[in-house]
């Protein structure tokens, strides 16, 4: 019904943003102001076109119009009413419409709202964003149409995959297209610095704000795939460094990069080409990882399977490489260094130079653990499969640098190796993590559950990561005591710092979760229906009903009760389940997950006898301190909302003194 109308609309957006394209490029070298509003407009009315379109897709997706192709495949007449929305973004074509119309409407955003400041540069800007616009509706025009007919219109679709039936899934994608929409921003005002040979103070506060932006739905989004693999493929963890996961994390660390560089480029003037290839790579890593998810090159529950789209986003990844570098190479030497001359000693800037260091390194490590099977393969016809264990003897190390450098980079001063307070706080923080730390190891059980391998792995890890958060409780103390706890002043002053210093306490309250993942317990138990068995202090009892036939929106869930007592104290009821769709003739794990702070109690029906139901397999996993791993992203997330409301002022800092730094960003 509506396929013309689509395809038309994508057609007329190719059209506007080419001519947008055009006319920022005629606009930047004859610098004439009427083409660059034009293009301005141009971009307005692509976005505007796109969004309708995705509005028919949407409608058509509710109407059932399966003759839409799109529609056919990936909806159905039983699909509930949140997962008909979903089902937009849930395979290619529909993904790629999302985001299509997120790009669209970040770049319009950004042509409306800069600042005075960069005005110089908007054509620029607006030359690299409708660039990428302009391929990304090609694309869609011609190998990933959404509107693509289905005639004759069958009575029913397929159905939508069952795995994305999930409420994680329905906040996942956009708010991963979202961060990586985002980065745009930072890459065009990134090519237009470097085309027009100068960076302003209104460039690198526009630079850190998108950046921000990025970095939170980022770390939102990951966090929650994470969670939808915990809750929903049944294997009792949330990472497996799995290719599509790994795409997705590789900006994440090159967004996390570039605000440190952005920030030691604020304080001292220095850092301005490490800024600019940070954010050229992070834009190019989420081209990159969806190559990954759309080509067909890896093997991943979360990809799609191979399509026309894979050698068109190879080709467009070339000649982004090669435009970039090239740019680069010819006009990097314009952007003029700090006028001061800088000495590289023990200072704050120092310390952030060093986490730069890891957060790139390990991007490059996680690269190259995730290219070497595609490689392996093209070079010698056999794929070698690299596997969590390499991830794994690198992730440590990391999060060791990461400790260190949030605990000691936060109580140094720029400009300064003195450290205020320094000795005294380090001293009060080693005491301050024993009961930290003994907490820690009672409560989370880490002398019954750790492996001997890895006991003193983990009590290290834990003290370390307990002594970084007293020492960054004690930096904000005498930060407090030095100005009398004028509270109100120092919010006013230090959004950026307290923000930041949020952050960090989120990243190590995630380290003390991540060393809980390799304390989980797994247990396998076939039981009768009415009988119970006991694991870890709790009792398990499979209900007398045994195995249960129950309806859940669209799917007829085998639920097995089970009640959870600790002695003669009833706890909890579980009930996991498989799940069968109409759509289907398998059935799909339905975890069941209860516990308390310290724990996960995570309850799988791995089988169950098909004829009465009255004997079935449970898989137990006992998780500790998973639960930190969801707050800590949370805190972190809040972090970077209250970075976002700092007042920037500018590249020169009252803080390089030591003892200033109650007027820090």
């Amino acid at each position: 019904m509506f396929a013309n109308q689509g395809f038309f609309l994508i057609l007329l957006g190719f059209i506007c943003s080419f001519y947008g394209f055009v006319a920022a490029i005629l606009a930047a070298f004859w610098r004439h102001r009427r083409l660059y509003f034009s293009s301005k407009l141009a971009l307005t009315v692509t976005s505007l076109l796109v969004i309708s379109a995705s509005g028919i897709m949407i409608y058509s997706l509710f109407q059932r119009d399966y003759s839409l192709a799109y529609v056919m495949k990936n909806s159905s007449n039983d699909l509930p009413q949140l997962f008909t929305l979903t089902a937009f973004w849930s395979s290619l074509e529909g993904s790629h419409m999302l985001w299509l119309t997120l790009m669209t409407i970040v770049g319009t955003i950004a042509a409306w709202s800069h600042s005075k400041d960069n005005e110089h540069i908007m054509p620029y800007v607006l030359a690299s964003i409708q660039a990428v616009i302009c391929w990304m509706l090609y694309l869609a025009w011609t190998h990933s149409d959404p509107f693509l007919a289905n005639l004759p219109a069958p009575p029913n679709g397929r159905g939508m995959n069952e795995l994305l039936q999930n409420g994680y899934m329905a906040i996942h994608p956009p708010m991963l297209f979202t961060g990586y929409t985002c980065l745009v921003v930072p890459f065009a005002y990134s090519i237009a610095a470097l085309c027009y040979g100068d960076i302003t103070e209104g460039w690198l506060k526009t630079i850190r704000r998108w950046t921000l932006v990025s970095f939170i739905f980022l770390t939102a989004a990951i966090t929650l795939g994470g969670r939808w693999a915990y809750v929903e493929l049944g294997w009792g963890g949330y990472w497996a460094w799995d290719p599509v996961e790994n795409s997705s994390f590789m900006p994440w660390l090159m967004a996390t990069a570039l605000l440190h560089s952005l920030l030691v480029q604020d304080k001292t003037g220095h850092l301005k080409r490490l800024s600019l290839v940070l954010a050229i790579a992070g834009f190019f890593m989420t081209f990159f990882g969806t190559f990954l998810t759309r080509s067909g090159v890896v093997s991943s529950v979360h990809s799609f399977a191979e399509s026309p789209i894979g050698p068109n986003y190879l080709m467009y990844l070339a000649a982004l490489m090669l435009i970039s570098a090239s740019i680069f190479a010819f006009r990097a030497p314009s952007i003029l260094p700090s006028d001061t001359e800088k000495v590289w000693g023990v200072s704050r800037e120092s310390a952030l130079v060093v986490t730069q260091f890891l957060l790139i390194s390990f991007a490059a490590i996680v690269l190259i653990g995730t290219l070497f099977p595609i490689v392996s393969e093209w070079l010698t016809k056999q794929r070698i499969s690299v596997q969590a264990p390499y991830f794994n003897m690198f992730a440590p190390w990391v999060g060791l640098g990461i400790i260190f450098g949030v605990a000691v980079g936060n109580l140094l001063r720029y400009g300064s190796p003195a450290v205020p307070h320094g000795k005294r706080i380090v001293l009060s923080a080693i005491v301050f993590a024993i009961p930290l730390t003994v907490a820690l190891v009672y409560f989370g059980d880490v002398m019954h559950t750790a492996t001997t391998k890895n006991l003193i792995a983990q009590l290290v890890g834990l003290y370390l990561a307990s002594w970084a958060i007293g020492c960054l409780i004690g930096d904000l103390y005498y930060r407090f005591a030095d100005i009398r706890f004028k509270y109100v002043l120092f919010f006013k002053r230090n959004l950026g710092y307290f923000g930041g210093w949020v952050s960090h306490l989120g990243i190590l309250i995630a380290i003390i979760g991540f060393l809980g993942n390799y304390r989980g317990m797994e247990h396998v138990q076939t039981v009768k229906a009415g009988d119970s068995w006991t694991y870890y202090g709790l009792r398990f009892e499979f209900q007398a009903s045994g195995v249960e036939s129950r309806q859940n929106q669209n799917a007829t869930n085998f639920t097995a009760p089970v009640k959870v007592y600790r002695g003669t104290e009833f706890l909890y009821d579980m009930a996991p389940a498989q799940s069968l769709y109409p759509t289907k003739n398998q059935t799909f794990t339905e975890v069941a997950i209860e516990g308390d702070f310290w724990h996960d109690v995570y309850l799988v029906l791995a089988d169950y006898d098909k004829t009465d139901g009255k004997r079935a397999t449970f898989k137990l996993y006992i998780n500790p301190t998973v639960r930190f791993v969801w707050s800590a992203i949370v805190i972190i997330c809040i972090g970077g909302i209250i970075a976002l409301f700092d007042r920037y002022r500018g590249n020169k800092s009252r803080d390089v003194v030591a003892g200033e730094w109650e007027t820090s960003i």
